[in-house]
């Protein structure tokens, strides 16, 4: 049975990520992606804003923040 991709902003916090694609061609992606965040890159989420929109990533050493419509243009799975 195959696994179905999940996106970013779908996932819940305290959990270990590593990226399986990114839609480069949004201008936000792309700028994460000169930043490190690649294809195979751990990533977890952070923090999430009460309402839950924006969201906090690490990866790297490095936090950011990113809205929700960005995070569900990357797609991860589940690791550990």
């Amino acid at each position: 049975m195959p696994i179905l991709p999940m996106r970013l902003d779908r996932i819940k916090k305290d959990g270990l990520f590593r990226v399986t694609k990114l839609d480069s061609g949004n201008p936000c992606i792309a700028r994460l992606m000169t930043m490190g965040l690649l294809p195979d890159q751990e990533l977890r989420l952070t923090h999430e804003a009460p309402l839950g929109d924006p969201i906090a990533i690490e990866f790297n050493g490095c936090q950011m923040s990113l809205r929700i419509e960005d995070a569900a243009r990357i797609e991860v799975e589940a690791i550990g």
